[in-house]
């Protein structure tokens, strides 16, 4: 679970930072993620903005051991509109194959709030449904970081809250500036923006869960960096506390822009 959750902390890291990104040139960028210095996930993100809209593509995929724990093959994609640095969502998806089997959600915006349009496989009796009260004006998670991206290219600080849904749970994740320093990666010149990230689960727990162990603040650190001329700030390195397999690091490995 932990790694779920790092994987959109990331998705939405790669868009923070300094300058506002160009709009209309989709972006592409290649992560490895490792835990106890050996790879279990390679991480490829796609990003599109216009003056009006956006959509963010997130792939991931389990290497080697980590395929007996992790999904083979993650996607995630969110497509909305934006109103200055505020997003407006219009539909989210994510699906990937589990050893359990596919699992689909597909979440529609009716109103400023989602719908679930397609959960798969449905909701069991051991999750405590999140209350339709907690719902109500929440976003998905791709969405709320390119609202913490146009925040921070804006302002060039991270600091930013919000809440998320992603069709079985609720989250509270929020930002905060570090400070400035060295890019902590060769070939990267300039300095890099340090931020500490985030995320808590508040609703849609297990039945049987400690909600104070559960529900206890998961934490990431992240050095985010503009890397070319005319290109969005990328981060080039996310560390994540230890956990019972040992602390896992996210590496820039490749960037740029897709081939016509």
């Amino acid at each position: 679970m932990m790694l779920h959750r790092a994987v959109a902390i990331l998705a939405g890291a790669a868009l923070l930072g300094g300058p506002a990104p160009a709009r209309a040139a989709p972006f592409e960028a290649s992560y490895t993620v490792s835990q106890s210095g050996l790879p279990v996930l390679d991480v490829d993100l796609a990003l599109l903005l216009t003056e009006g809209s956006y959509r963010l593509t997130s792939v991931s995929r389990a290497r080697g051991l980590a395929r007996l724990f992790l999904p083979s093959e993650q996607r995630a994609e969110v497509q909305g509109g934006l109103a200055g640095r505020e997003v407006r969502p219009f539909r989210y998806m994510t699906e990937g194959n589990w050893r359990s089997g596919q699992r689909r959600t597909v979440l529609d915006y009716v109103g400023g709030s989602p719908r679930l349009a397609v959960l798969e496989p449905p909701e069991g009796p051991d999750r405590i449904p999140v209350p339709p009260d907690q719902i109500e004006g929440t976003i998905d998670s791709l969405s709320a970081l390119v609202r913490l991206s146009l925040a921070a290219a804006a302002t060039g600080r991270c600091d930013l809250a919000g809440s998320v849904f992603d069709g079985r749970r609720r989250l509270e994740w929020s930002s905060r500036t570090l400070g400035n320093g060295p890019a902590p990666m060769g070939g990267v010149a300039g300095e890099a923006l340090r931020c500490a990230l985030q995320s808590r689960l508040v609703a849609g727990f297990r039945r049987g869960d400690d909600p104070a162990e559960v529900g206890r603040p998961r934490e990431a650190e992240a050095w985010i960096a503009v890397l070319g001329p005319g290109m969005p700030p990328m981060p080039v390195r996310v560390e994540f506390p230890s956990t019972f397999l040992g602390a896992m690091r996210l590496d820039l490995v490749r960037f740029g822009r897709p081939a016509p």
